[in-house]
């Protein structure tokens, strides 16, 4: 079925003059019913109405400013014009010349049909049934501030890909928000709100209506009959509903925005001189962190860049974008308790002990046997407590972390499974990466980078897939068998988002082609980078071509490695006597 388009009454032409009588049974009966069942019917390319001229005239009496339409070709073969009158021949163009003329017809004069394979029917047969409230439609299409509105129900990141996808690549926003005009809860667009979220966007094309005034339809038999106190408790205080527990209309309702009018620039000016209100403001007002031309893998018709993540202030590494994203979602949702339990190999634990540090939170924080021992010191200094586990994946702890933090009654953000993970760097990463290259006017050919969890990764994959399509080469790094590298793990020990998104190669390393890589970049530009950045410099020297811009994404600096570039030179040192 097509489309449903909310349009301005005032940019529409009536070919057909109405009916009093039944115009005004219609209006009394849309206004008792205090909704728009059915769309009109219109031509795309002239806005001439084809049916539904007194659906049309009662909004306009009833103090509407836009109605639902469906748009349709009027030139296509398949809509037919009839008349309803005997001995009266009528064509398409003589509906146009009336509408654009201001000569109408008389009323029930035309009579348009749809073919339907090889059946004629009427063209109302396309007006599928979409119970828009009168509300909405007597609104001005207003710009809200995303910060102003508030949730009443968890989204699913499956539900809101979609949605994300077709509004960074078509640069149009095609859902408007309907949100309560007291309370600011949403009430209609979820997907479309995460998505600008997501996007950055500061503002959402949004109608503003008053929650009493409407019927919202419960979707989640499991809630019974939903209550709008119900909402509004949820939206103002907590827990939000599950996914999919209501909505306002039967079907989806289009307008058409420009992306590029709701997300605002940065001024360029912005924190200039460095100061902060806050040790968390230190994170996120930091960012974007610095993307750095290595003129030592770079020549005259290839430029190589490294997304330095060791900007980041509390790990110094890039987990601290998702250990921040995580316990701001939890703070947000009422689930972050006054301890806090993760598996970690090391940064994220670092990241999770700073920030909880700041909001007064415990940490308890579970590491793999393989993990160097310097972890536990950096983590006891910021007064976490520190479990050792004789596992050799950090993923491996998760199962215990979730048992004790039950009994325990902590929270468990669990980093390998929290979608917030992938969206803190679909928000954030992978829009600095591309608009800090689009500020040289260059556009990437590869981008490398570690799989752990596989969050920052998978998102860079979606979003540059998605923007740039195959023109963008993705490229994941992985340990080679039996090899262990701090942050970064093999594909098939199981990662969330790395199945949904797209690879186009998966390079092998061993621990000691990371640590030379990193040696390499420690010697030649003075960066002294982890063992997975060192990683991504080996898997980049294994694809590299001769031309291209390439991005290679460095989680991390080099100090807390110390044990592992001490065994390797040891090793060195003594083939070498």
């Amino acid at each position: 079925m097509p489309e449903v388009h909310l349009t301005e009454l005032e940019k529409l032409r009536e070919h057909e003059e109405t009916d009093p009588e039944h115009l005004k049974e219609l209006t009394q009966q849309i206004a008792a019913d205090k909704v728009l069942k059915h769309p009109i019917v219109v031509d795309e390319k002239t806005s001439v109405i084809l049916d539904g001229e007194h659906r049309f005239n009662a909004l306009k009496s009833l103090g509407c400013k836009r109605i639902p339409a469906v748009y349709v070709d009027y030139n296509s073969p398949n809509i037919v014009v009839q008349t309803w009158r005997n001995n009266y021949n009528l064509t398409k163009r003589d509906v146009v010349e009336a509408a654009l003329s201001g000569k109408r017809f008389p009323p029930k004069t035309t009579c348009h049909m749809i073919r339907n394979s090889e059946t004629l029917m009427h063209i109302s047969s396309i007006e599928k049934r979409v119970d828009i409230p009168l509300e909405v439609l007597k609104s001005e299409l207003i710009l809200t501030p995303i910060n102003n509105v508030k949730t009443a129900m968890n989204i699913e990141l499956a539900d809101v890909l979609p949605t994300y996808t077709l509004f960074l690549k078509t640069g149009i926003v095609d859902t408007p928000l309907i949100v309560d005009k007291r309370t600011g809860i949403l009430l209609y667009g979820y997907e479309a709100f995460q998505a600008l979220d997501l996007l950055s966007a500061e503002k959402a094309p949004a109608f503003k209506v008053n929650m009493e005034d409407v019927e919202i339809k419960t979707l989640n038999p499991q809630l019974g009959s939903l209550s709008k106190e119900d909402i509004l408790k949820a939206g103002t205080r907590g827990p939000k509903l599950p996914p999919k527990s209501f909505n306002l209309l039967a079907e989806p309702v289009k307008i058409s925005f420009p992306l590029e009018k709701l997300v605002a620039e940065k001024r360029q000016n912005r924190r200039a001189l460095k100061v902060y209100n806050g040790t968390l403001e230190l994170l996120y007002e930091g960012w974007p962190t610095p993307l750095v031309r290595l003129n030592s893998l770079s020549s005259a018709t290839r430029s190589v860049w490294a997304k330095l993540e060791c900007y980041n202030p509390f790990s110094n590494s890039v987990k601290d974008r998702i250990s921040w994203a995580m316990i701001k979602e939890a703070m947000e949702n009422g689930e972050l308790k006054t301890a806090l339990y993760e598996a970690t190999s090391t940064n994220t634990g670092i990241a999770l002990a700073s920030i909880a540090n700041i909001l007064g939170v415990k940490t308890r924080l579970y590491i793999p046997k393989t993990i160097q021992r310097a972890s536990d010191t950096y983590l006891e200094v910021l007064g976490a407590e520190v479990v050792r586990l004789p596992v050799g994946l950090t993923v491996e702890a998760i199962s215990q972390v979730e048992k004790e933090a039950e009994a325990d009654n902590a929270a468990h953000l669990n980093q390998f499974e929290n979608d917030t993970n992938f969206k803190v760097h679909l928000k954030y990463t992978a829009r600095e990466i591309d608009k800090q290259l689009s500020s040289l006017s260059l556009k990437p050919t590869c981008i490398i980078g570690g799989l752990g969890t596989s969050g920052h990764m998978s998102a860079i994959s979606h979003y540059f897939k998605t923007k740039y399509g195959d023109s963008v080469k993705i490229v994941g790094v992985q340990p080679a068998q039996n090899e262990v590298i701090p942050g970064i793990r093999r594909v098939e020990t199981g990662m969330k988002w790395f199945q949904n998104a797209q690879f186009d190669e998966i390079i092998d390393v061993k621990q000691t082609e990371a640590i030379e890589g990193a040696i390499k970049i420690a010697r030649k530009e003075g960066l002294l980078i982890g063992l997975s950045s060192g990683a991504v410099v080996h898997a980049f020297q294994k694809v590299a071509e001769e031309k291209g811009v390439y991005v290679l994404v460095f989680p991390d600096s080099g100090y807390k490695y110390a044990e592992q570039f001490e065994k390797y030179l040891g090793s060195i040192s003594l083939k070498t006597r």
